[in-house]
Formats: structure tokens, sequence, C-alpha cells
């Protein structure tokens, strides 16, 4: 079996479809760095099966995809494909040629193939197992890790010599075989203990079922409790808000006025600011011109140094150069004298070492002579050896075969067996699930016919509530609409209520009366406004406050000394005037017996119910209402004996008894205070009424959201059930699925393992023809071995002779050469003399010229300097005058930014009492604002903690409902028997607890009510939240029987009010976090209980059988394990020692000598022992194979991978630059023992070394002419002899120089 050939599409730098086809023999790809030559390794190693994107130089696997270049597009995906031929043999398929491809797409998706059709990694993986070919085999070795199977690990090294010893099927096996065995004993253990807890779980139902209970009780009254107490104090901070909003909207305007105020300040004192910077930034022009003048004037100065300086510097300079051009010159002549005398010594030397050289040359030629014939005869000899080596690693190998061969007849006999009795038991199984899936279709059916009828149920609950819901929208939005009127008539009546409070429309000497600031002048007596406990009728208000005018905000007094008093009080502090209304003082009365004229009537019938002796009876005694103010004036006019005060319309037009009329267009006023009596006293009316209206619509929600509930309550019941029908449809349509797929399943399995039957026997006959013709050819192998032994016994005596020639004559040869040595190393010394002197020469005159040169330089330099000590002495002097005059000028600007400062200063001052003020102002602002925001955190710290633990808004529930239903069984619990048996279970602690909390203090009969709810009338529940007294610690808990009980009746309005009234909120928070402490105390409640009791016997039987089953393949597991190590071991054992004598032969080959050796690591286990490797190169005694050099590893490595060959030969191996760390006297050695291994493997070799590539028979070049795009071009060698390579040329000749190019022999330079 041979590579026959690649091809790659889309694979890394390869875009284009690539196809590389291989022969058996020698295969070199070349070409530069960079090119895509090691794309070709990564390629086979990927196809065959590499997972790892770090392996192949990548980040992650999609990086193998062309990722596109310049002129190309990224690929979507790419494949490799591998083709072998002549594969019948070694890999016992049916095919002559396998295809192998992978093929991976961007998204990650990948997929192997067979010829063709998709399979498994595994399946390529079992397929290529004990070949020699994997990803991780001895056959592929990657660029720069040929010495890895040095470096890795003792017991890392065992995979290679196990791949060779054909026992890695075997390991896959027993790996195999150990995880079922480790899966069947946790699967026992874990059947056991499920069996055990079965049994425990019967007598624990109950108990937890009885728990599942209580839970739901306490869960219940917590919830309701809860709830009521976050509505409550949600209620209480919304009405908190409100005041506080109207607080921060004032103090906001307030501090926007002032805000308004400092902004005007501040802009003038911006311009100012304005003008201050305009003066600093010409105070520091002028200062920054100061500045550069006094600079510039001490550069002058410093320059005119510096001329001085230098000039003096440059004189010195002169006189020295000039004493030194002497001395130069005297040097020139001693060294002309020097060189002349060194040549002729050259020359004499020259001739002498001509003579030495003929006489090496010829010593050299004769030792040639005999070290050949000596090469000869080793070359004979170590083929011969290698020869030996092939027949005894075939002798392994065939031993290897044979015993694998014996152990596939057992195993196919076992499998054989065991097949047929997993028929019998299959064919009884495909009968049981025929039947299972009668059964099962006749259950859905029943199912189908369940689920339509509970889906009809719940299309009729939900259209009932979508009608429910349309009703109930309307009266909310009719609720809503009522609610706003009546938030705005609140509005209005508060605004009348402080206006009222803040006596609006009063004088100030009355405010300072009615506040109490004149107690003193009252003396103990009252003093009220007369309008107080007045009504007047709606449309008589502007007609009585006309008539009254402005005895409107008069106060009565009882008397004319109180009235005295006051008045003196407020004329001395200058408070105000005040209107009094005496009492002792009559008031005119009207004339009796007036007829009066239609249309006009007395003022009193213009007021409403007033007491008999109200001051503002006496004041309306002689004053009347008409309805036109024209009428009356005529009236008057025909009759002027009418006696009246005053007579006023209904518009508030007027006519005193003076003749004075008063009309026409009057604003609206919003201080009268008439009309803010009327206005108060009318709202308040239509408040109520308004009230009245949407306590009688809250009813009406109230009833359409129960009946809503209920018809919700309804429809989840019927979701419920239909959710459940819904689930045993599919339960049973699942199982309807799998008894189809298992009955399928079956059907299947037992027509594979019915061929399966037919191929073991076929396997079984032709492992018994493989296993006698390992046999035959076993026997012939050793006849031939023991024949290439007395062969080679003969060749090693004439080897011996040959040596003992060649050591004479090298030592004849080492003596010429110390003599050749030593008058060559004399002439080099003389040439290095003469050119030493020649170079010196040189260097002194060009010292000479460039003395002279310098001379003439530095004198004008001299001249230069004294005209620049003058030029910048007078500039210097000009500056000077300058500076004067630009400080002055800054002085001036300092003076006119002082003033500017001072001003600035005053601006600033009284801007300082104003920032003092609104910062007052601020603080309370801020005061306000945080308690808002306070307010607000609770109030929405409420609604969150509400809605994350019961998912529902706090407003969208009557918080007085629920605490009146907080007793009230939960409407969830179901009718079971276990609800007469109510143990308690959860200990004393949770009883002291419970017991200790207090009870609801909902009702007076609230406390007995609730622990009816939690107990009977013989024993008191340890459940209640309220307990008379705490039972004895050592009595046992009692068992009880919980009486039935139904729900309270629905409350009334004045049960709720009652209950708002007399709720102690303390006590429910107490009970809250009782009940949460105790619900906490539960532990984990199993609320499914009850169902699970149903399933435990079943589930017991089925267990027992399944234990019986893994405890019979437990035994057979083990067998097989202890029949697969000793396998394994025998295998191992012979192939080791045989790779063991090839490692000897290889590293010997390839250094010439040396010493080698693998050992095993002994240990318990012979199939876990490591490994280890011992090289000692020639003339060295290195302890550890970590001290050779980079090239010794790879060539201890090559050998070691030669002697794996020669026992398993891979049928192919690619070599990626394995070469190079070797020189060119170890790649011939390489190259020679890799001929001796073409017959038997193809080898794929990527290399740079020129000598490597002349080897192979054919070669593959990698270019990229477009770049990042990956070609090749192949081409197939002819072999010819090409010329000998020419003489080497005299060193002598060399040295004289008489040829163009000229080398030195290897012996000389050693």
């Amino acid at each position: 079996m041979h590579l026959k050939a690649l091809k790659l599409h889309g694979f890394k730098s390869f875009a284009d479809p690539t196809t590389l086809r291989f022969e058996p023999g020698v295969t070199a790809v070349v070409g530069p760095n960079g090119c895509g030559k090691s794309n070709i390794a990564d390629s086979i190693r990927w196809v065959l099966g590499e997972q790892s994107a770090k392996a192949l130089r990548g980040g992650k696997m999609q990086d193998v995809i062309f990722e596109g270049a310049d002129t190309r597009k990224p690929a979507q995906l790419c494949e490799v494909s591998l083709l072998l031929t002549d594969c019948e043999k070694q890999l016992g398929s049916e095919f002559h040629e396998i295809e192998i491809m992978r093929r991976v797409h961007r998204d990650g998706q990948g997929e192997y193939f067979f010829n063709g059709q998709p399979c498994r990694l595994k399946d390529i993986q079992k397929l290529f197992m004990d070949t020699g070919i994997g990803r991780t085999s001895y056959s592929i070795m990657a660029q720069g890790q040929i010495d890895q199977i040095l470096s890795s690990k003792p017991e890392e090294r065992r995979a290679v010599f196990e791949e060779a010893a054909g026992i890695t099927k075997y390991k896959s096996q027993r790996r195999e075989a150990l995880q079922k065995l480790a899966l069947t004993d946790q699967n026992l253990t874990r059947v056991a203990d499920v069996i055990g807890e079965v049994s425990r779980q019967i007598g624990s139902l109950r108990r937890q079922a009885s728990k599942a209970l209580r839970y739901k009780r306490l869960r219940h009254r917590l919830r309701h409790l809860a709830l009521s107490h976050a509505g409550h104090q949600h209620a209480e901070l919304t009405a908190t808000l409100a005041d506080l909003e109207t607080q921060v909207v004032k103090l906001r305007a307030a501090a926007e006025t002032r805000r308004v105020e400092l902004q005007q300040r501040q802009a003038a004192l911006e311009e100012k600011r304005s003008e201050r910077s305009r003066l600093n930034q010409r105070v520091q022009e002028a200062q920054q011109a100061t500045f550069d003048l006094r600079s510039e004037k001490e550069q002058a100065e410093n320059q005119a140094n510096l001329a001085q300086i230098k000039r003096t510097g440059l004189a010195e300079r002169l006189e020295s150069s000039q004493e030194n051009l002497g001395e130069l010159e005297m040097q020139l002549r001693e060294l002309a004298t020097q060189v002349d005398s060194g040549a002729s010594d050259k020359q004499t030397q020259l001739t002498l070492l001509g003579s030495s050289d003929d006489v090496f040359q010829q010593r050299n030629r004769d030792l040639a002579i005999v070290e050949g014939e000596l090469s000869k005869f080793e070359q004979d000899l170590q083929q011969a050896k290698f020869q030996l080596l092939q027949h005894e690693s075939t002798v392994a190998r065939l031993r290897t075969d044979t015993t694998s061969y014996e152990v596939d007849q057992k195993t196919s006999a076992q499998r054989h067996d065991a097949m047929a009795q997993e028929i019998e038991g299959m064919r009884a199984q495909q009968s049981a699930a025929a039947a299972a899936l009668a059964d099962v279709e006749a259950r859905v059916e029943e199912a189908m016919v369940e689920k339509s009828r509970a889906h009809n149920e719940v299309t009729e609950a939900q259209q009932a509530i979508s009608d429910l819901t349309k009703e109930f929208r309307d009266a909310q939005r009719k609720l809503h609409d009522i609610d706003r009127g009546l938030a705005q008539r609140s509005a209005r009546l508060k605004l009348l209520q402080q206006l009222q409070e803040k006596l609006e429309g009063f004088g100030e000497g009355a405010k300072a009366v009615l506040q109490g600031r004149l107690d003193g002048a009252l003396a103990g007596a009252k003093a009220t406004p007369i309008t107080q406990g007045l009504e007047v009728k709606p449309d008589y208000s502007k007609a009585v406050e006309a008539l009254l005018g402005s005895a409107v905000e008069a106060i009565a007094v009882a008397e004319i000394a109180t009235a005295q008093r006051i008045l003196a009080q407020l004329e001395s502090e200058q408070v105000g005037a005040v209107v009094l209304r005496v009492g002792e003082v009559a008031s005119a009365e009207a004339s009796a017996g007036q007829a009066l004229p239609a249309g006009l009537v007395p003022a009193r019938e213009a007021l409403g119910f007033v007491e008999e002796n109200h001051p503002v009876l006496a004041l309306l005694d002689a004053c009347y209402v008409a309805d036109d103010i024209h009428a009356f004036l005529e009236f008057w006019k025909a009759n002027p004996g009418f006696s009246f005060l005053s007579v006023a319309t209904r518009a508030g037009n007027l006519v005193d008894q003076r003749g004075l009329v008063y009309g026409g267009y009057r604003k609206k006023t919003s201080n009268s205070i008439m009309q803010r009596e009327v206005d108060l006293r009318e709202t308040s009316k239509a408040l109520a009424d308004d009230q009245l209206q949407h306590d009688n619509q809250r009813q009406v929600i109230d009833g359409l959201q129960a009946r809503l509930t209920e018809n919700e309550t309804r429809l989840e019941q019927a979701r419920q059930d239909l959710l459940l029908v819904t689930q045993n449809v599919a339960s049973v349509q699942q199982e309807q699925r799998g008894a189809a797929k298992a009955l399928e399943d079956i059907g299947n399995r037992l027509a594979r393992m019915e061929h399966e039957v037919s191929a073991l026997e076929q396997a079984r006959h032709e492992a018994d023809a493989r296993f006698e013709k390992a046999q035959r050819g076993l026997s012939e192998a050793n006849t031939s071995a023991e024949t290439q032994r007395e062969r080679i016994a003969a060749m090693e005596v004439k080897i011996v002779e040959l040596r003992t020639d060649r050591d004479v004559k090298r030592e004849s040869l080492a003596q010429a050469r110390l003599e050749l040595a030593e008058r060559r190393q004399r002439v080099e010394v003389l040439d290095r003399g003469l050119a030493d002197m020649q170079r010196r020469s040189s260097q002194l005159t060009e010292l000479l010229v460039q003395r002279q040169q310098e001379i003439e330089v530095w004198t004008e330099q001299v001249a230069e300097l004294e005209q620049e000590n003058a030029r910048q002495k007078a500039r210097s002097a000009q500056l000077g005058e300058t500076l004067v005059v630009a400080q002055q000028q800054v002085e001036q600007i300092r003076h006119e930014l002082v003033a500017l400062e001072q001003s600035i200063g005053g601006v600033e001052s009284g801007q300082f009492d104003i920032r003092n003020e609104a910062d007052r102002a601020q603080s309370e602002l801020n005061r306000c604002e945080i308690k808002l925001a306070e307010s607000k955190q609770r109030a929405t710290f409420i609604e969150e903690d509400v809605q994350r633990e019961f998912q529902i808004r706090v407003g969208t529930y009557d918080w007085r409902a629920l605490l009146w239903r907080s007793e009230d069984e939960p409407p969830d619990i179901k009718s079971l028997d276990l609800d007469e048996d109510d143990e308690e279970s959860d200990g004393g602690a949770a009883t002291t607890a419970a017991a200790s909390a207090p009870a609801t203090p909902m009702s007076a009969n609230g406390a007995a009510a609730t622990a009816a709810a939690e107990g009977d009338s013989v024993a008191v529940s340890s459940d209640s939240p309220a307990s008379d007294a705490p039972a004895p610690a050592s009595a046992p808990a009692p068992t009880r029987r919980r009486k039935k009980k139904g729900p309270k009746p629905d409350p009334t309005e004045d049960d709720l009010k009652a209950l708002e009234t007399s709720a102690d909120w303390g006590a429910i928070k107490v009970e809250v976090e009782a009940l949460r402490q105790r619900l906490s105390s539960m532990g984990a409640v199993n609320l499914v209980a009850i169902e699970e009791y149903a399933e435990l016997k079943q589930r017991y039987d089925f267990l027992k059988t399944q234990n019986d089953d893994l405890t019979t393949s437990k035994a057979s597991l083990l067998a097989m394990i202890d029949e697969i190590n000793q396998t394994s071991q025998q295998q191992f054992s012979v192939t080791f020692e045989q790779i063991k004598k090839n490692f000897v032969y290889t590293f010997q080959t390839l250094f010439g000598g040396g010493v080698a050796n693998l050992e095993l690591i002994q240990t318990d286990d012979v199939l876990e022992s490591g490994i280890e490797i011992t090289a000692q190169p020639p003339g060295t005694k290195l302890k550890s194979i970590t001290l050779l050099s980079g090239g010794q590893k790879t060539l201890t490595a090559v050998a070691l991978l030669f002697a794996l060959y020669m026992v398993k030969p891979s049928p192919f191996c690619l070599l990626d630059e394995l070469d190079a760390p070797l020189d060119e006297s170890n790649i011939g050695r390489f190259t020679d023992l890799l001929k001796k291994f073409v017959n038997d493997s193809q080898f794929i070799i990527i290399t740079h070394n020129k000598r490597t590539v002349s080897a192979a028979q054919a070669i593959y070049g990698v270019t990229m002419e477009e770049r990042g795009v990956s070609k090749t071009v192949s081409m197939r060698f002819n072999h010819m002899i090409g010329e000998a390579e020419a003489a080497q040329p005299n060193i002598a000749e060399a040295v004289r120089g008489t040829k163009a190019r000229a080398g030195t022999p290897a012996e000389v330079g050693a």
C-alpha cells in the first residue's frame, strides 16, 4: 500500500484545486521559504484527523481555510483528499483503492468521507490503526519535531513502539472495555443506591405531603398579609408625596427669582473682569518686551566674549601644529627602509614551503588508496548487517502477525457465538415491541378525544372573559372620569379653604383682630366676621355683597368700649383699618307696611338658613334686591317717599338712599369674601355628591372584578386541564414514537447483526488463511538470517587487517602535515608584518596633509573672530537704551490695574450677600426634595418588593379584601386523604417560632378565627400564628384531625371600613416576618410527593432487572480485559527487543560508531512502563540525551525512526525539513540509509538541501506566482553519472596568487 495522490482545495495557501500524484520511492518537495511547502504536511495530518488548531499553526480550526489574497476573496470551505492504493492486504479491505476526505466550512461545521460516503473520525482512526499511518504516528514528522521523540517523557515514547508492535488496536479495545467497566461499576453503584432510596421513600412521602399542605396554607396567609401591609403603606406615602410636591414648586419659583438677579450682577462683574484681563495682558506683554530686550543685550555681550576666547584658542593650536610637521616626515623615511627588508625574507620562505607540499601530497595519496579499500569492505559489512537486521525484523514481524492472527481467530469465534445469542434475544424483543406499539396507538386515540373537549372549554371561558373585560374597561373609564372630576373639586375646595384660612380679602386691621394680635384690646371679648355662619343663595351673592359693601369684612363686637379699644390700638400701632359691627347700637329698620312693587324683595330673602341674632340681618334690614336697576329707579321716582338704605341687583348694581347709583361692567375678582363663602359651600356639596357617585361606580367595578376573577379562575382551571391533557397527549404520542422507533431500531439492529454474523464467518476463514501463510514465512526468514550471520563473520576478519595498514600510513602523513603547517605559518607572519608597515605609511602621509590644511583654515578663522567681537559690543550699547523706555511703560499699566481691582472687590462683596441668601433657600429646597425623593424611593421600594415577591403591582388590588381573606383556605388545595393527617414534622423550633408570633388584630375574633383555621377543638395546632400557652417540652406532638371549613362570606363596605380602622399594622408586620421565618425554616418542600408514590414499585422491579444485567456484563468485561493484556504484553516484548537491536545498528551506521540502547523502566504493568533512550556518539561519554547537540539529536531520532521502519514499515513517510540541522557529511549518511528503505516504504521529503533532492526519484516545486496562492510544478529524474570533481590546487600556488580561484584540501584544514 502506498500514497497515490493528495488533493487540496482551499486549504491554507492552496486556493485553487491542486493534485499531487506520488509514485513509490522518494519524492522531494522544494521551494523558497513561505511558499506553502509545510502546508502539504499539515494537510496530510489534517485529513487524518488532527483536531488541534495549534498543531496546524493556527488559532482555530477555521484558520486552515484560505483567507484570501490581494486579488482573491476568502474561501468559504476547504477540503483535502488522500488517495491510497493496493490496500487489500494491509487494511484488510475489499477495496483496491480508498479515498479519505475531510471538509470544513467557515461556520465551523466539518465532515469526513470514506470513498465518497460520510463517515466518522473514529472510523478513519480505526481503519489505519496499527498501520503506522495517523496524525501522531511516526510516519509524519512535522517541521522541527523530529527530535521530540527524544525530548518527550519516557511514558510518552511508548506510542510509537506500540504502533510498531501492532498493539494499538488492543489498547484501544482495552481502553473501551475499561470505560465500559467503569461505567458498569457506576451504574451498579447508582442502581444499588436508587433501590435503597426507593425503599426509604415510600415511608417518607406521606410526611412530605403533610409538610407541603402546611407550606401552602402558610404561604397563602403570608401573601395576603404582606400585600395588605404593603398596600396600606403605599397609600399613606402617596398622600405625603402630594404635600411635598406643592412645597417644592413654591421654593423653586423663589429660587428662580434670585437666580435672575444674580445673573444680572454677574454680567456686570464679568465686564469688569474682562477689563482686568486686558490690563493684565498688557502688563505681561510689556514685561515680556523688557525681558526680550534684556536677553538680547546679554546675548550680544556673550557673543563678543566668546569670539575673543575662540581667537585665543586658535592661535595656540596653530603654534602646536607647525611643530608636529617635522616629526611626521622623519617617521615616513624609517617605514620605507623596513618594508624593503621584509619583502626579501618572504621570498625565501615561499621556496621552502613548495618542497614540503610535494611530500605531503604523495603521502596523502597512499593513505587514500588504503582507506578506499577499507571503506569498500566496511560498506559491504554494513550492508550484510543491515540485511541480517531486516531478516530478524521480518522474523519479529511475522511472529507478531502470527500472534495477532491467532487472537483474531479466537475473537471472531467468540463474537460469532455472542452474536447468535443476541439475535435470538432481539427477535423476542421485536415481538414485544410490536405488541407495545399497538397498545400505545389505542391510548393516543383516547387522549386526542379528551384534548378536543378541553380545548372547547378553554374557548368558551376565553369568550366570557373577553366580554367581561370589555365591560370592566368601560366601567373603569367612567370611574376614571369621576376620579378626575373629584380631584378637580378637591383641589378647588382645598384652595378655597386655604384662602379662607389666610383671611384673603380682609384688610390688615381685620386680619390683626381675627389672628389674635389684638387680644389685649378685646379683653377676653369674642370677635367674629359677620360672614361667619352666613348662608347666601347662589344667585344673590353679588347682590348681598353689593349691599354690604365694605361691611362685608366687618367684625362683630359686643360693646362699644371694645370697639374703641381696638380702634385706638390699631391707630397707635399703625397696623391698618378695620370695620366693626357693634352689637349695642341698633340699626335702622325698614319702613313697615310699605308696599313693594314686583321685582323688588327684601334682602333677607336672599339668605338661606340664618340664626335670628346674626349680625348681617340687622345690616340688611333696610335693604332690598331688585330684578332690574332701571325699573327700581322708575319706581323710586314715582314714589319718592319710599324708605330704604340701599337696593342692589343680582348683577351687583347698587342704588343707595343718597341717590348714588353704582353699576356698569365689573371684572371678576378672585378675593371676594362673599363669593368665596358661596363657592366653598357649593364645592363641598358637589364634592360629596361626586364621592357618592365614585363609591357607587367602585362597587360596580368590584362586582365586575369578582366576576372577572371567577371567570379567570375557571379559565385557568380549564387551561390547566388542557395543559394536562396536552401533556398526556404529547406523552402518549412520544411513547408511540418511541415504540415505533424502538420497533424500527430492533428491526434494523437485527438486520445488522445477521449481516455481521455472515461477515464474521468470512473473516474467520480469512484469518485462518493468513495464519498459515505467516507460519510459512516465519520458517523461511529464520533460514535466511542464519546464512547471513556466517557471511558477516568472514568479512570482519579481512577488515581487521586493512585497518592495521591504514594506521601506519596515517602516522607518516601526520609528520608531513606538521612540517607543512609550520612553514605556512612563517609565510603568513611575514605577510601580516608587511601589510602593517604599508598601512602605517599611508596613515602618516594622510596625517601630514591634514595638518597643513588645518593651519590654513585656522589663520582665516582668527581674522573673522576679531571682526565679530567689535560688532557685538556696538549692538549691546544700543539695546541698553531701549530697555529703560520699556520699564517705564510697565509701571504706568500697573497703576491702572490696581484701581480696577478695588472696583471689582466692591461688586463681589454685594454679590456674596445674595449668594448666601440663595444658599439658605437652596438648602430648604434640597431638604424638601430629599424628603420627596425618600418618600418616592420608599414607595418605589414597596412596589418593587411586592412585584418581585408576588408578581403583582401595588394599587391594582384591594388590600382590605386581601386582609379579610387572609384567614381563608388556599384555593388550590386538592382534596386528598392526607388532609386529615397533619402530623407535626417540622420540629420544635418551628413550633416555638409559630407559638411566639402574635395574632393579627383584624377583628374582635381574629385570633380565634386564625386558631380555628389551623387547628381543631381537640388540640391547639402548632402551625397557628397564636397560641394561648406553649406545650410542655416533654410532651410529644399530638396527631390532629383538621376540620374542613368553607370560605368566609364576601365582606360589606362596613366590614372593610371596620377592618381598616381596627387593624394593628405593627402586629401584622411582626406576623409577616414570623411567617417568612417559618417558611424559611421549613426547608425544601416536595409539592409533588403524592404523584411520586405510584411509580415506586414499577421502578423498583425495573432497577432489580437492570442490576442483574449489569453484574453479568461486568464479569464478561473482566475476562475480555485479561485476554487483551496477555496478548499485548507478548507482542510488545518481542517487538521491543527487535527494535532495540535495530536501533544499535542504525545509530552506529549514522554516527560511524558510538553506543546506543533502549531500556524499559520497570513497573508493575509492562504495558504502562516508560522507555529510556541511551545515546553516546563516538568519542563522548554523555549521560543524558539532553546534552546532545541539535544535529546529534536529529541523527539519533532518525536512527530510531529507521529502527522502527525495519520492524513495521509505514506505507508512506512524510519528513518536513528533517535535514535542516545536518551538515553535508551527515546528510550523505542519511540519504545512504534512506535508500535501503525505498523498496518497503514511500518517502515524501520537504527540503532545501541539494544532496537530499538528488536522492529523490521525483520532485515537486512549490511556488507563489500570485502572492498568497501556492502552485505546484512536478519533475521526474533520470539519474546519470556526472563528471569527476576537479583536483584540489596546490597550497604554495594559492599563496603566490598564480590562480584566480584556489582552495585547501580538507585534511589540511582539519
